[in-house]
């Protein structure tokens, strides 16, 4: 009996404080508005990121192989 009145007691402040957000679920209009060269260098750093390993891996694929590559071959 002590246990539910505990947990309805604690639980209710955290439901009541979650209900009371003011948060809404409908997007709208941005509030800050993100200049066109701040979202060209987001792109970029993102590309980068994405293709980065990709790129390293096929580009050392022959020695992940196992084949030996000669300095000559890389200049």
């Amino acid at each position: 009996m002590f246990a539910r009145q505990f947990a309805r007691s604690v639980g209710s402040p955290a439901i009541q404080h979650l209900q009371r957000r003011g948060h809404s679920a409908v997007a709208g209009p941005p509030q800050v508005k993100v200049s066109f060269a701040e979202k060209v260098v987001h792109g970029a750093i993102m590309f980068t990121g994405w293709f980065f390993i990709p790129v390293w891996v096929l580009t050392h694929m022959r020695e992940y192989k196992g084949q030996n590559i000669d300095s000559k071959q890389l200049l």
